[in-house]
C-alpha cells in the first residue's frame, strides 16, 4: 500500500497546512485577517471516512487543509495504550484495525500518563485536576463526547477516555484567554453541530489561532464546530490514515497513547 509521508516547510509568503481532520503548517498566523475557504476537493481514503483537501485564503496568504470525518453511527473513537513504547502511530493503528489515528494525551518522562486514561473499559490512570487538563474525550456505548472535567460523572460505562486540554472551542465559540504567542504543532479532537467527530492536527499555530481556524465556515463540513479539545502536541504529534494512497505524518518522539477511528461494534 502506498503511503504519502507528510512534511512541512516555508515557501516564500505561502503558508502550508494539513489538518487531519486536519494539519495546518506555515509561517506566522498572527498577521492574518479573516480566513475563508476557496477550494474544497474530495480525496480517496479508507472506506467510511470522508477526506477532503480544503484551501483557505486570508489576503495574500493561503493555507491547505486536509479534513477527515466519519459517520458516528458506523465508527467511533478508541484509545490505544502504548506503555512500553514498542509501537509507533502507524503500527499501533494497523494492529488495532483503525481507519485513522493521531497521538493522544500528555505523559511524564517515565511514560506515566497525565490525567484520566480508560482503555478497553479499564482505568489505566485516574482523573487529575489541573488547569491544563480541562477536558476529556469520553466514549460510552460507542458515542463520543467532549466534556469539561467538571462535567465528567465517572468511569462507569466508559469504554475509552482520555483527559487533555485546554478546550479550544465551546458552545461554537473560541474559548477566551487561549495562549496566542507560542506556535507549535496542535492535535485536536472536535465535534460539530450534527454530532460528527473529527481529528485535527495544526502545524505551527498558537492555541488561539487553532481555535479560529477550526471555526472558519465550511472548513470541516457544513455544520459548525461546537466543541474542540486540544491534545498533546509539538514533537508528540502524529497522524495516520489508512486507504489508498494513505497518509502518514510520524511523531518525532514516542508517546504513551493514541486515539484511533475504529468501526462501531454494537
Amino acid at each position: 500500500m502506498g503511503v504519502e509521508i507528510l512534511s512541512f516547510g516555508r515557501f516564500g509568503g505561502l503558508v502550508r497546512a494539513l489538518v487531519w481532520i486536519g494539519m495546518v503548517a506555515g509561517a506566522s498566523w498572527r498577521a492574518h485577517g479573516q480566513w475563508s475557504v476557496v477550494r474544497n476537493e474530495p480525496m480517496a481514503g479508507a472506506a467510511g471516512l470522508e477526506v477532503r483537501r480544503v484551501g483557505l485564503r486570508s489576503g495574500e496568504e493561503s493555507a491547505e487543509v486536509h479534513v477527515v470525518r466519519w459517520n458516528p453511527r458506523r465508527h467511533t473513537l478508541a484509545v490505544m495504550d502504548n506503555p512500553d513504547g514498542l509501537l509507533n502511530l502507524r503500527s499501533a493503528a494497523m494492529k488495532r484495525g483503525a481507519l485513522a489515528a493521531v497521538n493522544g494525551g500528555y505523559f511524564h518522562p517515565d511514560r506515566t500518563p497525565l490525567g484520566l486514561v480508560v482503555w478497553k473499559g479499564a482505568e489505566v490512570h485516574p482523573l487529575e485536576k489541573a488547569r491544563l487538563l480541562s477536558g476529556l474525550v469520553v466514549v460510552r456505548q460507542g458515542r463520543v463526547a467532549l466534556q469539561r472535567t467538571g462535567e465528567f460523572k465517572g468511569v462507569v460505562g466508559v469504554s475509552d477516555a482520555l483527559q487533555a486540554g485546554p478546550f479550544l472551542v465551546d458552545a461554537g465559540k473560541a474559548v477566551v484567554g487561549l495562549e496566542g504567542t507560542r506556535e507549535a504543532v496542535r492535535t485536536v479532537v472536535f465535534l460539530d453541530r450534527d454530532g460528527v467527530c473529527g481529528l485535527a492536527m495544526c502545524r505551527r499555530a498558537t492555541l488561539a489561532e487553532t481555535a479560529q481556524i477550526l471555526l472558519v465556515p465550511g472548513m470541516v463540513g457544513e455544520a459548525a464546530v461546537v466543541r474542540a479539545l486540544n491534545l498533546d502536541g509539538g514533537t508528540s504529534s502524529g497522524l495516520w490514515v489508512g486507504g489508498e494512497p494513505g497518509l502518514y505524518y510520524p511523531e518525532v518522539k514516542g508517546v504513551r497513547n493514541y486515539i484511533a477511528v475504529v468501526p462501531l461494534v454494537r
